[in-house]
């Protein structure tokens, strides 16, 4: 292992080397901090925990063996080297330590609230199978700049789970942003907390608001977007005027036939809309944008591992890194040094590994699937 050593104080640790002493490590580990901090870096960039494994088993010389082997059935097998629990241990036992260095303890001021299922194919399911669900938030910076919040993956999706995500963090949020649907119930039953005077405002996000109106117009016309109805309904939503305007064509076009849905839709938010109109805020934010496209950018990293992620623990750990990596807080060396401080204050000793492992039948990311109903004849 190569350790850059300059007046005999370690470049990568900060440290003061005495002529015996290497690179630190966790006690009873067989890696440095340096080397786990890596590990965790690259799977917060989406690398898979195999392949992860053999490049810092490599690294650090402790190589195992290579050659593919089969079981028992003649299928093939992982080469030991490539044996990803080496590095699921790591982002088990030190994800939460990375993320509590940079993640918030209080909600922002403005939040934005969305989720997203993951699933995977199986036979005769022309969905697929509901893996889990993760619930995200998002705030801002002072400056502006959107990052993740918090994160957490849930068997399904209920007000109640949204309510224990939600009561993650201390205070309430100004301002949230959600698509409807059960985040904006439970961010009414949570907020403002006991104490609080300051209800916070619940807007819907103005993008899904506008995807509604436009998939409830007839299809030829969703598809022609040189039909000016494109354009009210971009504007739609900025002034009570360019509302009414929309509002307006829907209902001089019905009048014709194919518009009832439109119609149904504009009316149903009219209320809703004209309240938002009347309190909107130039700097918004006024969509779920930023959120849903961490959203789709989780799909594309861990979307064919869905079937894989069966422990909540863990797999939580694996988003909040994957987060980090949004946020723009991954970083080898200041990583290294997190790990450093934490083993530290608890005399080199890291938190032990595998105490949230799942009974084999009993996976804590798989809700039970519905009894059905004993009737007695």
């Amino acid at each position: 292992m190569d350790v850059t050593v300059s007046g005999r104080v370690c470049e990568e640790c900060t440290t003061r080397l005495e002529p015996w002493e290497g690179q630190p490590a966790p006690r009873l580990y067989g890696f440095t901090a340096k080397q786990v901090a890596k590990a965790l870096v690259l799977v917060a960039g989406g690398a898979s925990y195999r392949a992860t494994a053999a490049l810092i088993r490599r690294d650090a010389g402790r190589e195992l063996g290579t050659a593919v082997r089969t079981d028992r059935a003649g299928r093939p097998l992982a080469a030991p080297n490539q044996h990803g629990q080496l590095v699921s241990d790591w982002v088990e036992v030190f994800g939460p330590v990375i993320w509590a260095s940079y993640a918030p303890t209080s909600w922002p001021a403005a939040v934005l609230l969305d989720e997203d299922e993951f699933r995977f194919c199986r036979p005769g399911a022309a969905r697929g199978v509901l893996a889990f669900v993760v619930l995200a938030a998002v705030g801002y910076t002072w400056q502006g700049v959107p990052f993740v919040a918090a994160i957490e993956a849930v068997p399904r999706c209920t007000v109640p789970a949204w309510q224990a995500f939600l009561s993650t963090l201390d205070g309430t949020p100004e301002l949230i942003v959600t698509d409807g649907g059960l985040a904006r119930r439970a961010a009414g039953r949570v907020w403002p907390l006991p104490g609080e005077p300051q209800t916070p405002e619940l807007r819907r996000c103005e993008w899904h608001l506008a995807r509604n109106i436009t998939e409830s117009l007839p299809r030829d016309v969703q598809h022609d977007s040189d039909d000016p109805i494109h354009h009210l309904i971009a504007r739609a939503q900025y002034s009570p005027s360019a509302w009414q305007v929309l509002h307006d064509e829907i209902d001089s076009r019905a009048d014709a036939g194919g518009y009832l849905a439109a119609v149904k839709v504009v009316s149903a938010n009219d209320t809703l809309v004209r309240s938002q109109i009347a309190t909107r805020a130039l700097q918004g934010p006024h969509s779920t944008g930023p959120l849903e496209q961490f959203l789709h950018h989780l799909d594309a990293t861990i979307g064919d591992r869905a079937a894989r992620l069966t422990n909540k623990t863990r797999t939580d750990a694996l988003l909040k890194l994957l987060a980090a990596q949004r946020n723009g807080w991954a970083n080898e060396t200041a990583w290294a040094e997190r790990i450093r401080e934490h083993l530290l204050a608890r005399r080199g000793r890291a938190p032990d590994q595998r105490q949230h492992t799942d009974p084999a039948a009993e996976p804590s990311l798989r809700a039970p699937l519905p009894q059905p109903a004993i009737v007695d004849f």
